[in-house]
């Protein structure tokens, strides 16, 4: 009995659950949210692979997404952070790349007045370089989630199809580095669809020569990204509210 006591003695008193009490909404944010993409084959509907993001919009109009895509035939995974500002001008980027359990890369990608400054690590070793800057630009790293903040530099106004300059992700030998194409953007109208996500209206572009996405909201938020050349098709499978507002 008495060692009874003693054990119920020295019983920790029991804390009360903070799990259950959300963390304070940070006052800097302006809205955010997260989400799921998931890749099927467009030929015969089977899994490729899945993307997951967040977004955070600050109170000045910049946008931060993080994005890691894990799929495909070689078994890839990409990691990206990417930054804009309140217009779409491409900031600053990380990303990470591996190929069949193989890092591929790394590359930091950073504005800097008329400069794309560019630090990778490859296959070939660690590299800097400093690439010129054309008037209007976007940068590339691939996951289709990303691929939505293109179109904040397209002219709908003008209309019509227009020619963007962009440095690609892994342009050059495949691996972190960039080289620069011009990618023809076409605007194609507003569209109703329906995803496993649920149905939302979305405007529809051509993008380049074989993709085709639906994008929805001021954050140009991807629903759907179909990539004929990669037989892909991305749809948004998942999608949390944002705090601060619709998407």
């Amino acid at each position: 009995m008495a060692l009874l006591a003693i054990a119920t003695a020295c019983t920790p008193a029991q804390k009360p659950d903070a799990t259950s009490q959300p963390p304070p909404a940070n006052a800097t944010i302006l809205r955010s949210a997260s989400g799921v993409l998931d890749c099927t084959t467009l030929g015969k509907g089977e899994p490729c692979g899945r993307e997951t993001w967040t977004l955070t919009v600050q109170a000045d109009g910049s946008r931060t997404l993080r994005s890691f895509y894990d799929g495909g035939r070689d078994a890839q995974q990409i990691s990206v952070i990417y930054r804009v500002d309140a217009a779409f001008h491409f900031l600053d980027a990380f990303s990470t790349a591996y190929s069949k359990g193989k890092l591929l890369g790394s590359g930091f990608y950073v504005t800097d007045g008329s400069l794309l400054r560019v630090t990778t690590r490859g296959a070939a070793g660690f590299k800097a370089e400093d690439l010129p800057l054309p008037q209007g630009y976007s940068v590339l790293l691939h996951p289709p989630s990303l691929d939505g903040w293109h179109f904040g530099r397209y002219d709908s106004t003008a209309g019509g199809r227009q020619k963007l300059p962009t440095f690609i992700y892994g342009g050059v030998d495949g691996g972190p580095r960039l080289a620069q194409f011009p990618i023809t953007l076409e605007y194609v109208g507003r569209e109703t669809i329906t995803v496993p996500a649920g149905t939302f209206e979305t405007d529809h572009y051509h993008f380049g020569k074989d993709t085709e996405v639906w994008l929805m909201g001021p954050d140009h938020t991807m629903v759907r990204h179909e990539y004929r050349a990669a037989d892909t098709r991305f749809e948004l499978a998942q999608l949390r509210s944002p705090a601060g507002g619709p998407l």
